[in-house]
């Protein structure tokens, strides 16, 4: 019933998010939804939080200066909220926000991005953690090019070793989000491409079978828009993924199956069918090999989503 109720919601701020980019009154809407964040039941909270995800998603550009500050103080405060879904949710729009806010709000949350010290509450790193997986995802070359960023990088390696599996699954898709980005903007930095995708093996040895999915759908990702840089790094990642291939956990065997199929790139040719054994059995690589190439489409929502 609750997962019913939320798909509902989740429906009808889609289509109110849609509606607003045709209005000229926006403002009044979201101060409207702003107040209602102050209601104590959680589904109208979550409500308002769906609604003005849509809002911003169509209609970001269209907010008057004062309320997109009045949205960036109230998110800001949310992502460190102890309701799990309120955080994620806060987390995604400030991600969304981060595109229209001033230089100076901007530069104010990549610092207090940046330093998350171990006194911090578990889920107030983890809304940092949604923050900066959000924003890598809406607006990337803000964090990339800030200088912050290797503050960042920092937190989001520390965060794979966390203690609270939350974090490692979200740092997991930044590390996504970040490699994809990376891959674009910068396709010849083979040093900041290792960086990456160390971090991205180091998660397939995680105790989490959810967060060594997550890093093998990241890697097939990295393979399917730059295949030459996942080769070049195959040293580092062939030994992890042929054992994913062996694991215990069936989503992950079939995810690493279909990121072994992109990033060994055993479609185009019996010479990379041949180049993989020195990772898997060439039994595997056979099999695999004959996986349609485009069966896997769906997963890609793995870094579209949050």
């Amino acid at each position: 019933m609750l997962f019913k109720r939320r798909i509902v919601r989740s429906s009808a701020a889609l289509a109110l998010g849609k509606l607003s980019a045709l209005s000229t009154r926006v403002d009044p809407l979201v101060g409207d939804l702003l107040s209602s964040l102050q209601a104590s039941d959680s589904g109208v909270r979550e409500a308002s939080l769906s609604a003005l995800e849509g809002v911003l998603k169509h209609a970001g550009k269209s907010l008057s200066s004062a309320v997109r500050t009045r949205v960036y103080l109230h998110l800001k405060d949310l992502i460190r909220n102890d309701d799990d879904q309120v955080r994620i949710s806060a987390a995604s729009i400030l991600g969304i926000t981060s595109q229209y806010v001033e230089d100076d709000q901007l530069s104010e949350l990549l610092q207090e991005l940046s330093n998350l010290p171990l006194s911090l509450s578990w889920s107030a790193r983890h809304g940092s953690i949604l923050t900066i997986s959000s924003m890598l995802r809406h607006n990337p070359s803000v964090i990339c090019t800030s200088p912050e960023f290797p503050s960042i990088l920092d937190q989001l390696k520390s965060a794979l070793t966390d203690e609270k599996f939350p974090l490692r699954e979200t740092s997991t898709k930044a590390f996504g989000r970040l490699l994809i980005h990376k891959f674009r903007s910068d396709p010849s930095n083979s040093s900041v491409h290792s960086d990456i995708i160390s971090s991205l093996v180091s998660a397939l040895h995680d105790d989490s079978s959810e967060v060594r999915r997550k890093a093998l759908s990241a890697i097939k990702a990295g393979s399917k828009e730059n295949s030459s840089a996942i080769l070049a790094h195959m040293n580092i990642i062939g030994p992890a993924l042929a054992e994913c291939l062996k694991d215990g956990s069936t989503p992950v065997r079939l995810a690493a199956e279909r990121c072994a199929l992109h990033a060994f790139q055993l479609t185009k040719g019996p010479e990379n069918v041949q180049a993989a054994q020195k990772f898997i059995t060439g039994l595997d690589a056979r099999r695999i090999s004959k996986i349609p190439e485009n069966s896997d489409d769906s997963d890609s929502e793995d870094l579209a989503s949050g």
